[in-house]
């Protein structure tokens, strides 16, 4: 028993020296780099952006709103191009990568594209969640992103570049929010199946899966919305089931069980190593409840996963 201890001992202790020398290898030549973020509006994505420029990157910044986009604009340098980009919308999409050919120096491709845009929208348990929720979810968080990808792949490939992907915890352990939890779920087999493509040329692919921030995307007072308005709509039959649940989880949102981390520089540190260090690694997941909470409990049995999280589905 000692022995086995040891070797764990030792061989966590190479495996943090050997990823601290590899983060400190840089690719280095910034300012010849073009980056394409997605979500730039606010939270990490605006955050990444700013980030970027002050490294020297060349940064294509898309925003939702005309808001988001003039923000950046005021308070960027002019080595980052905000345009207006909704990853719901083909022609949007379409326009991006016209305005970013335009843009780009001749044979010169993408070295990064951060596809970071998403929504949180219902969080209700699976029987109060409509078919139009989960597709209005699956147009931004998945297939937005799907999207994004192929159309900017082949720019990627010429500039030996990285795609990260923004998932969650959320994408690897399925609890509470099943119309968010689905879309991330589909975010990480895309991701897996790309990267494991990609292998042969060059091209690296990332995950990011965070844990709670306190973002735009999540608030205490929206989640609460979610929930009452979600239960307010359904027959009182089905409402009588789930009478006691709601109360339940509600007062846990209240009481914030797993607070929300308010350092969104955690995510955005993951997105910096993915773009600049030489040797991205192919998950991140910045948090503590991500990173010591839910993503050890998805390695658990399921059986044991879900008696420890039973509590949530009571």
């Amino acid at each position: 028993m000692i022995c086995i201890v040891t070797v764990f001992i030792l061989t966590a202790i190479t495996y943090y020296i050997f990823d601290y020398l590899l983060r400190r290898l840089k690719v280095g030549g910034y300012h010849n780099r073009h980056v394409l973020v997605t979500g730039c509006d606010s939270g990490f994505g605006q955050r990444t952006v700013i980030r970027l420029d002050n490294l020297g990157f060349k940064v294509f910044a898309g925003c939702l709103t005309e808001d988001g986009r003039q923000y950046l604009s005021k308070n960027c340098s002019g080595n980052v191009v905000p345009f207006l980009l909704d990853v719901r919308s083909d022609k949007s999409i379409q326009s991006a990568l016209d305005l970013i050919k335009q843009n780009l120096p001749e044979n010169t491709g993408l070295w990064g594209l951060v596809n970071n845009a998403g929504i949180l929208f219902t969080m209700a348990p699976t029987e109060f969640c409509t078919k139009s929720e989960y597709q209005r979810s699956m147009d931004v968080n998945l297939f937005g992103l799907i999207e994004m990808t192929r159309s900017f792949l082949p720019l990627i490939r010429k500039g030996q570049g990285r795609i990260i992907n923004t998932t969650s915890w959320a994408g690897r352990l399925a609890c509470m929010a099943p119309v968010y939890a689905l879309s991330k779920y589909g975010v990480e087999a895309y991701s897996d199946i790309l990267r494991r493509e990609m292998y042969t040329t060059g091209i690296k692919v990332s995950i990011v899966e965070p844990g709670a921030f306190t973002t735009s995307i999540i608030t205490r007072k929206q989640m609460l919305e979610s929930v009452h308005n979600a239960y307010a709509r359904i027959p009182e039959d089905i409402q009588s089931v789930y009478k006691v649940f709601v109360e339940n989880f509600m007062n846990r949102i209240l009481l914030d069980v797993v607070p929300p981390s308010s350092n969104l520089d955690l995510v955005v540190d993951a997105y910096i190593h993915g773009l600049t260090s030489r040797f991205p690694r192919t998950r991140y997941t910045p948090g503590n409840d991500s990173k010591f909470l839910y993503i050890p409990l998805s390695y658990l049995p399921t059986c044991l996963a879900d008696w420890i999280l039973k509590y949530n589905l009571k």
